[in-house]
């Protein structure tokens, strides 16, 4: 505010002394001249002036961390291709790739039998990938700059930055507080520590101190990495895609049939085996038959004496 303050005042000096120049009496044609480049020189000091006014220096707060992240959606003309050029491009940025699972999917699929012994196929396909990677900090903006070229379409592009810095002073002054505690306790374990139970007791307080501290220095490593390496999501894709593909058609084999001759044969064959089979059959029952046999001569011959008598 200050700033503005005296630029505005130097600005009203320099159009009064100004005005005072262009308009005072008695001006000759080299007078006039001198007036021009004055006037000239003035407008120059107005433009810089307001210049100043409109674009004030921006200074960024060093003293501030943040973990960047960006998220991208967008259509390409081709996915390989694209996936391939990003890949090496984040390489060249000291970069790495964390997931890059390139797919096609099948939307539809026609077969058509086209000649005798051809088929053709007609595939509608999409294909699509998802990118996940980890650049440094300070080449984030270069990265998806680069990015940008492969572009078709874009569906959406969201770049975050969430400030830590209370996050890295939290665990730093938990560290500074859990060492000053393990002094303190050891200290007490040495001196007054001598029954066996107490010691154990405070040795157990320790190890649970310890582990929660250790869990805290991971996760601080943890964010440092998120902090140094910022996270890009990438998800590419391409528009339907056809695709033609015509392959040998494999007649299907059909059973055996034999001819009228054969048939009549084997028919011939099949009822004389048939005929042998009942006579078998028939053969296979002379017990009953000459029971049977039996049963009517003696009901003849019984009738036969009481007739007689």
């Amino acid at each position: 505010m200050k700033q503005q303050t005296s630029t505005i005042l130097k600005l009203s000096g320099v159009i009064l002394s100004t005005t005072f120049i262009l308009f005072s009496c008695g001006a000759s044609s080299e007078e006039m001249s001198n007036r021009e480049d004055k006037a000239k020189l003035f407008a120059d000091s107005v433009s810089n002036v307001i210049q100043s006014i409109e674009q004030p220096a921006f200074k960024a707060d060093s003293n501030r961390t943040f973990v960047r992240t960006a998220d991208l959606s967008f259509k390409v003309k081709d996915v390989k291709t694209a996936t391939f050029d990003i890949e090496q491009m984040v390489s060249e940025h000291n970069g790495y790739v964390t997931s890059s699972v390139l797919e096609s999917n099948i939307n539809y699929k026609t077969s058509t039998r086209v000649s005798k012994d051809s088929m053709l196929d007609i595939i509608n396909y999409t294909v699509h990938n998802n990118i996940v990677i980890r650049v440094p900090n300070t080449e984030l903006d270069k990265t998806l700059t680069e990015i940008s070229e492969w572009i078709d379409f874009l569906d959406y592009r969201k770049i975050k930055a969430e400030d830590v810095t209370r996050n890295f002073q939290a665990a730093k002054l938990s560290e500074n507080r859990f060492v000053n505690h393990k002094q303190r306790l050891e200290k007490a374990i040495d001196d007054k520590g001598k029954k066996l139970d107490q010691m154990v007791d405070a040795e157990n307080t320790l190890a649970v101190k310890q582990e929660w501290a250790d869990n805290s220095r991971l996760n601080t490593l943890e964010l440092a990495h998120d902090v140094s390496y910022s996270t890009v999501s990438i998800y590419l894709y391409q528009k339907e895609t056809t695709k033609k593909e015509i392959y040998a058609y494999a007649l299907p084999v059909e059973p055996y049939t034999p001819n009228f001759g054969s048939q009549l044969l084997n028919s011939l064959t099949y009822g004389a085996e048939i005929f042998g089979n009942i006579i078998l059959f028939f053969v296979k029952l002379w017990p009953i038959a000459l029971i049977l046999v039996s049963v009517i001569f003696l009901v003849k011959f019984i009738s036969k004496r009481k007739w007689i008598a």
